[in-house]
C-alpha cells in the first residue's frame, strides 16, 4: 500500500516555517498548479498542498517528514493519496 509511483497529492499542516517547507518540497519536484487535460487555464493548489507526478504516497509522506526534521518543524498533520484525476476551480 502507498508504493505505487505516479501522480500523488500531499496535504500538511505544521507549525512554522510554511513557506520554507514549501520551497523545500517545490525542490524536490513537488508542484503547487496543474493543468487539466484539454484546458489551457492554470489551476493552484491550496497553500500547503502539492502533488509529485512521479511519486508513491509513501515516498511523499517520507519527503515530508524529512523536510521537517530538517527545519526543525512540527508536523501537526499530513495525508498523501495516490490521485488519478483532477478537477480544479
Amino acid at each position: 500500500m502507498g508504493t505505487t509511483i505516479g501522480n500523488v497529492l500531499l496535504s500538511y499542516d505544521v507549525d512554522k516555517l510554511h513557506t520554507q517547507v514549501k520551497t523545500e518540497l517545490e525542490d524536490l519536484g513537488y508542484l503547487e498548479r496543474f493543468k487539466k487535460n484539454n484546458d489551457t487555464k492554470t489551476y493552484t493548489l491550496p497553500n500547503t498542498t502539492l502533488w509529485h507526478p512521479k511519486k508513491s504516497s509513501n515516498q511523499a509522506m517520507i519527503d515530508l517528514k524529512t523536510v521537517c526534521t530538517n527545519l526543525k518543524v512540527t508536523l501537526e498533520k499530513a495525508i498523501t493519496v495516490k490521485a488519478t484525476e483532477f478537477v480544479g476551480f
